[in-house]
């Protein structure tokens, strides 16, 4: 009876992964001009994942293209192109600008026609999905049917998309056909999937939040919360009048720095947020911005709007009445610019580096509702005041400080103008080297051992400035490794990425793996077949590509193989390795306990003619490796999710628990556990 359970809990969780789909595809079809047509290729992809460009990019990600079948109805004008303008974003696993869709992609492939009458396209669409936890490589089989030539019709196309071919189009001449990804083709499977791509958002809303609270801790703001409350409260008979003005006021200071998000966003779309994130011109805008800024809080000189706009903001605040409490918020805004320029620049630069068109909006209306509810707040319990600290020397210290946490932020947008002309002169170990001594520095000041021309003398340190030199003290002894090649992998997205300028990391298994010539990793039993240099394996961890090959070698050392599926193209395998194979117990382990396996779904080598097979899953010829191991790992364990981790014996039983991306103490137990499984 338990075994009858089992065999249905398998077939049912194995239904469940053919069924799960990322991407859902509708195909349609166009014509431009008599006898040419385009393939429009529309995925609607899930939350939470992406799809990369078709654009290919060396030793990038795996680009979206369609293999077409041949056909005497047609030929081939163009490949596939995209269709809509790609996000675009720095990816630290591969050290490359890289180009991807979110929630909808759209594609074309331009034929021309050879015969007038109605046809069929036929062919293999082929993309990489990904999430923040696993990869999937996708082929999806393609049915397009082409209705016979209407020469009306394409002259019509025509017309009416010249100059405008960067707009979608709506389909013409055809009917869409819609096809999930994973119906004609193999089955998708999709894992936990906790984190998106674009989850930056909540984070993004949390500075926000926090520089606005900042910025009421500034000179320039901190002494005028008693006045502008005493206006809230004047005589204190009417208390519900002090109420409304309070809220009022709250309101508008954040109705006004919306404005200024809704501005910066009126002059820009989700396309240009992304031009913004990688071109050179305002990255050093944004960093001579912070520099500029954090001259000015070091106290070389002082920024400011223009005084006639805060006198009329004044003269309109006294004459009283509710429409005063708009220009009172009206006035703190202009008059405290000086001191919350900076957040409002930070906020602004992060939004339109973002992706999102919408974020300058959101990221100031919560800048602005931070930054005015302590005025609120002591408007509704005026005996609040009472606990406040009083104003003096320690407000300098606030804009000093930010000071230096500017500076430390310029260097990421100077790197990023670097990286676009390839200079090489904001190398990691120059960024981190910076940081290094700006932490120092930093604790320096907090302990009173280095002062600026505004700054009152410093008689004793107290408890919460003495808390925050240690913290300083510490980012630096932190970063000091980063000058000898270890990742710093929680600052890996405000880093250059990992170049000659530091040393290689020293925390590599001493395994005796053999290198050849070119540096290309062997096996350890010898030759491995298929290693290229672009599938060398991290860490001069020695490896095989093959199942077969590994097998043979673990029999020869009695160890259990560990079957790595992952993809070149695969930026979540890229991070596991840096992040979790890195970690000098697990490199231990998978140099001296196992023998590993890796296995390259997205492996192009042809297969030997007596290897090659007719698949099981669509009936098609297995001709690469790739698709091989890929074959397999449907097959056998019923998901093509990479990273995915499997301990084998000789026999290709299972050991333990297959794992994908997870944490070190994790992986080191998954391999701990199969190990002895394999040798009790």
């Amino acid at each position: 009876m338990r075994q009858i359970i089992t065999v249905l809990i398998v077939l049912l969780s194995s239904s469940f992964l053919w069924a799960e789909e990322v991407v859902k595809w509708n195909y349609s079809s166009q014509e431009r001009e008599e006898g040419v047509v385009e393939l429009i290729f529309k995925g609607k992809i899930d939350n939470d994942w992406y799809i990369y460009s078709s654009k290919r990019i060396e030793n990038g990600p795996m680009a979206t293209s369609f293999e077409v079948e041949k056909s005497s109805a047609f030929e081939t004008v163009a490949p596939l192109n995209d269709y809509t303008k790609a996000l675009e974003k720095h990816d630290p696993a591969f050290g490359l600008d890289i180009k991807y869709f979110l929630n909808e992609a759209q594609f074309v492939y331009t034929i021309k026609r050879k015969e007038s009458g109605p046809f069929t396209v036929k062919g293999e669409l082929q993309f990489q999905s990904c999430s923040g936890d696993e990869c999937l490589i996708n082929f999806v089989d393609v049915d397009i049917a082409i209705p016979p030539l209407t020469k009306k019709e394409g002259a019509e196309a025509l017309a009416a998309t010249q100059g405008n071919k960067s707009q979608p189009l709506e389909p013409m001449g055809a009917t869409e056909q819609g096809v999930e990804a994973g119906q004609s083709s193999v089955a998708e499977q999709g894992a936990d999937k906790e984190r998106a791509t674009d989850k930056g958002m909540l984070g993004f809303l949390l500075v926000a939040i926090v520089a606005g609270l900042g910025g009421v801790f500034t000179p320039c703001v901190f002494p005028m919360i008693p006045m502008t409350v005493g206006f809230f409260l004047g005589s204190g008979e009417n208390r519900g009048s002090a109420i409304t003005k309070g809220l009022i006021f709250g309101l508008s200071v954040t109705l006004i720095y919306t404005a200024v998000g809704v501005i910066v966003a009126l002059f820009q779309s989700t396309e240009a947020t992304d031009i913004m994130g990688s071109h050179w011109i305002p990255n050093l805008l944004f960093a001579i911005l912070f520099i500029i800024f954090a001259i000015s809080f070091f106290g070389a000189f002082e920024i400011t709007l223009p005084s006639g706009l805060a006198n009329k903001a004044d003269a309109k605040a006294d004459k009283g009445g509710y429409i005063a409490a708009f220009f009172v918020a009206f006035a703190m805004v202009i008059v405290s610019f000086s001191c919350t320029g900076p957040f409002v620049g930070s906020i602004l630069a992060a939004a339109v580096t973002g992706g999102l068109a919408i974020k300058p909006i959101l990221g100031m209306a919560f800048f602005g509702m931070a930054f005015s509810a302590p005025f609120v707040l002591f408007s509704l319990f005026p005996s609040l005041m009472k606990k406040l600290p009083k104003s003096g020397g320690w407000l300098n210290s606030v804009k000093v400080v930010f000071a230096f946490v500017l500076l430390g932020f310029s260097i990421k947008f100077l790197s990023s103008v670097d990286l676009y002309f390839g200079w090489g002169v904001i190398s990691r170990a120059f960024a981190v080297s910076v940081w290094i001594v700006l932490s120092i520095l930093l604790g320096l000041y907090l302990l009173g051992k280095l002062r600026t021309r505004n700054d009152s003398p410093v008689e004793s340190v107290g408890v919460f400035p003495l808390f925050l030199a240690i913290a300083s003290f510490t980012f630096a002894i932190y970063l000091l490794p980063g000058l000898f090649g270890a990742p710093l992998n929680s600052l890996s997205g405000l880093l250059p990425p990992p170049d000659s300028s530091t040393a290689l990391f020293v925390g590599q298994a001493s395994t005796g793996a053999e290198q050849s010539d070119s540096g290309i990793t062997t096996g350890l039993c010898g030759e491995a077949p298929y290693a290229t240099e672009k599938n060398r394996v991290p860490y001069s961890l020695p490896s095989y590509y093959t199942i077969e090959d590994a097998i043979e070698c673990a029999k020869e050392q009695n160890k259990p193989i560990l079957l790595s599926f992952k993809a070149v193209t695969c930026s979540v395998c890229k991070v596991m390795e840096s992040t979790v194979w890195s970690d000098p117990q697990v490199l231990n382990l998978l140099g001296n306990e196992v023998v590993l396996a890796t296995l390259y779904v997205d492996d192009r080598s042809e297969l030997p003619l007596e290897e090659q097979f007719t698949s099981a899953l669509n009936g098609k010829v297995v001709n690469t490796l790739g698709k091989k191991l890929r074959e397999y790992q449907l097959t056998r364990f019923n998901t093509s999710s990479q990273p995915f981790y499997v301990l084998i014996d000789h026999s290709e039983n299972v050991l333990g628990t297959p794992i994908g991306s997870c944490s070190v103490e994790e992986y080191i137990n998954f391999l701990k556990s199969g190990v002895e499984q394999f040798h009790l």
